[in-house]
């Protein structure tokens, strides 16, 4: 072979070679523990429950733990966030650390922040050592200043400076820990918006070289408008990816990642463009989870080798979950893990770092009234969510100013506003504009016949519109459900709920029939299957229990479990009682609904309380120097009292019976009353004799009678005999 031969071989294999790295670097830099594709999968969850407070006070009638009491042991009273991160330096010694926005001492009253509180400080420190969430998260301390060991101090400080155009306060967004080093992502607030927006001077990342009880403002900045303006860390491979958002809750969600050496180093930070990472350019990010997004969490559950996202979805009213393979996208379609109806003012949802090897999900959610940070419990399992059908649905897909597939502009005149600042979540919104006729968007969607299905979506109006519609049509243009709407200052959510019927494919509009210059803007539409499965009960122990008379009753109780919500059993109301000290069947019915308000089929428990109508107790025979007896004596006057009591469920007339017998059960004399004796009450019955002699075989008996002359027992008989 000549040498000419050999250096086109050599050079061919030093392509290949570097092709091949290459494209093992494109791998490594666009996946992050990637599952076994053979069996892809994605996951649902049950609907959260309350496990403990981790913050404040116990409110009136709450039965959940409180183990940290942080209202009397750090002047914590009311506070929210509670973002939580593995802070362990020293692997002899884990730890956590949980960060809290603006937080208010025993001097706060009211709902939210703010309120009339005094000692706001706007964020606050714990650590926790607490491996088992299950019965809550108990704090080992929280960060003080060494004066005042029982109050927690602000970290991070702020100026306070209430005026909408300085240092508002400064919130903590995200927290990790690399190294033997602290970080805290947090937004510096210049003022509050409308619920649900605020506007910052800049976000910042903050650090701590001593466990957290000093913190260093590191000067590596977002600015007011960044797409990382809140954060959510999740160290992977060496690096730490962020998550962002911009200010508020209404917009997408990004992507950017560094090596954890370079934290501190602005210029490093990696931007995801959607194909690859591109350094030092946040505007090369796009989004990796549509609006609307905000508070997020981002853990890797090693049980089902998946990324698990929990976050408030504001227009669903919700804290959902998604999951993905990967980091950077096929994140899952939301699954509402907790919603207002149940929770109001719910928000954020940070997942607890050491329980992500089972099925098992913990996260810290807040409540905006009374303020304040709980922990929740849900059930991961393998599952398709339902996605949103609405293709675009909030119109951050369309490329111009003129409305594009999917959408449809189907009469008179209307656009794109885009990036306008007018948009309910994200960038985009659709509008209609016209001074006369039909002006409306629509979009064909495919359904499945006979299913139950709700639209949502919201609207915003001129003052004079009056003759707004918002609805479903079928295939043939008949309209299957519609909602009229008139003016709306704001964005307003329209829902409507349908059946599809036979259909295959329905038609989604929003229009407006103007009236002089008129103009509709719409944004945010969602399409999802209603769920319509009801829940099961299932009774524990037996479904008919018989009872003694005046024996305890515990109720066994029941369960419920349901497709989506899980485990209902706390939620079951039971309809009847059992009385165990009055005879009778008794019947003790369960109910439950689901959070969809599918009502369960009704199981029901019988309780037999079997015993005697009438019970006679407390008996006293007595001499005629009041001595009590044992036995009948056969001369001198003898007393005989008992408590009468009825055990059944209705008054019946009786008679209360004191009689004397002779050996030959012959009545020889009688004490008696006739009456009444209500359900469930007692009477007194006393009776005296002098006994006639020296005869023996005598005895004495007190019960309950069907009558003075029947003398038919309906009681236990008391007897006092002679020996």
């Amino acid at each position: 072979m000549n040498n000419t031969k050999r250096r086109s071989i050599v050079s061919i294999l030093l392509i290949f070679v570097v092709m091949v790295s290459l494209s093992l670097q494109s791998y490594a830099d666009t996946t992050t523990k990637s599952t076994d594709t053979t069996d892809p999968f994605e996951l649902t969850a049950t609907k959260a429950k309350r496990v403990a407070r981790v913050t404040g006070k116990t409110l009136e009638g709450e039965t959940i733990p409180n183990p940290n009491q942080t209202a009397t042991k750090y002047g914590l009273t009311a506070t929210d966030l509670g973002i939580i991160w593995d802070a362990t330096t020293d692997p002899n010694d884990k730890k956590m650390m949980v960060a809290f926005g603006d937080s208010y001492d025993e001097g706060w009253g009211g709902f939210g922040g703010g309120g009339d509180g005094k000692g706001w400080r706007s964020n606050l420190l714990a650590i926790s050592k607490d491996a088992d969430p299950s019965d809550g998260l108990s704090f080992s301390s929280m960060i003080t200043d060494t004066s005042k060991p029982n109050y927690a101090k602000e970290i991070i400080h702020s100026d306070h400076i209430t005026d909408g155009n300085s240092d508002f306060t400064a919130i903590p967004t995200a927290g990790v820990t690399a190294g033997n080093r602290h970080f805290i992502h947090y937004m510096q607030i210049k003022n509050w918006g409308a619920n649900g927006r605020w506007n910052t001077n800049f976000s910042e990342v903050a650090y701590s070289d001593d466990e957290g009880q000093t913190w260093t403002k590191s000067g590596v900045k977002w600015g007011a408008t960044s797409k990382f303006a809140q954060a959510a860390y999740v160290k992977e491979g060496g690096y730490i990816y962020m998550f962002g958002t911009p200010a508020g809750r209404f917009d997408n969600a990004y992507l950017a990642r560094v090596s954890e050496a370079d934290m501190l180093n602005k210029a490093k930070y990696e931007y995801w463009d959607g194909s690859k990472w591109v350094v030092n350019n946040e505007a090369a990010a796009v989004a990796v989870v549509d609006a609307p997004v905000s508070e997020l969490s981002v853990s890797y559950n090693s049980y089902y080798k998946k990324w698990i996202m929990v976050y408030l979805n504001e227009n669903r009213y919700a804290i959902v979950m998604r999951s993905s393979s990967e980091l950077t996208g096929g994140w899952s379609a939301e699954t509402e893990i907790a919603t207002g109806e149940e929770y109001p003012g719910l928000y954020g949802g940070f997942i607890y770092p050491w329980k992500n090897d089972g099925k098992d999900l913990y996260f810290l959610m807040s409540e905006w009234g009374p303020y304040n940070v709980v922990l929740m419990h849900t059930t991961l399992e393998k599952g398709t969510p339902s996605p949103n059908l609405v293709a675009d649905p909030s119109f951050e897909k369309q490329t111009s100013g003129t409305i594009s597939a999917p959408w449809i502009l189907e009469g008179g005149k209307g656009g794109i506003d885009k990036a306008t600042g007018t948009s309910k979540a994200g960038s985009n919104n659709v509008y209609v504009r016209n001074d006369t006729g039909w002006n409306g968007i629509k979009q064909n969607i495919s359904v499945s016949p006979n299913t139950e299905y709700v639209l949502s979506g919201y609207v915003k109006t001129s003052q004079n519109n009056n003759a707004g519609y918002f609805g479903v049509r079928a295939a043939d243009g008949k309209i299957i459900k519609e909602q009229p709407f008139g003016r709306n200052d704001n964005y307003t959510k329209q829902t409507v709920r349908f059946n599809s019927g036979d259909n295959t494919s329905v038609t989604l509009f929003t229009g407006m029939w103007a009236n002089g210059d008129t103009w509709v803007q719409a944004d945010d539409y969602m399409l999802v299957p209603v769920d319509t499965t009801p829940p099961t009960i299932t009774l524990k122990g037996d479904e008919t229990i018989d009872l003694s008379l005046g024996d305890a009753f515990t109720d066994p109780g029941a369960t419920a479990s349901d497709s989506q919500d899980g485990d209902l059993s706390d939620k079951i109301e039971v309809a009847g009682k059992v009385d165990p000290n009055i005879i009778g069947r008794y019947s003790l019915t369960y109910n439950v609904k689901d959070s969809d308000g599918n009502a369960a089929k009704s199981v029901t428990r019988t309780v037999n309380v079997t015993g005697e109508d009438y019970t006679v107790s407390h008996v006293a025979f007595k001499g005629s120097d009041g001595s009590s007896l044992t036995k009948l004596p056969k001369k001198g006057f003898i007393s005989a009292s008992a408590e009468i009591r009825n055990n059944t469920s209705e008054a019946k007339e009786i008679s209360l019976v004191v009689a004397l017998y002779n050996k030959k059960g012959e009545v020889e004399n009688l004490s008696g009353v006739t009456k009444a004796l209500p359900s469930g009450s007692k009477e007194t019955i006393t009776g005296g004799f002098n006994m006639p002699g020296n005869n023996s075989g005598y005895h004495v008996e007190i019960f309950v009678a069907d009558s003075l002359t029947g003398l038919k027992p309906l009681s236990n008989i008391a007897r006092l005999e002679q020996k």
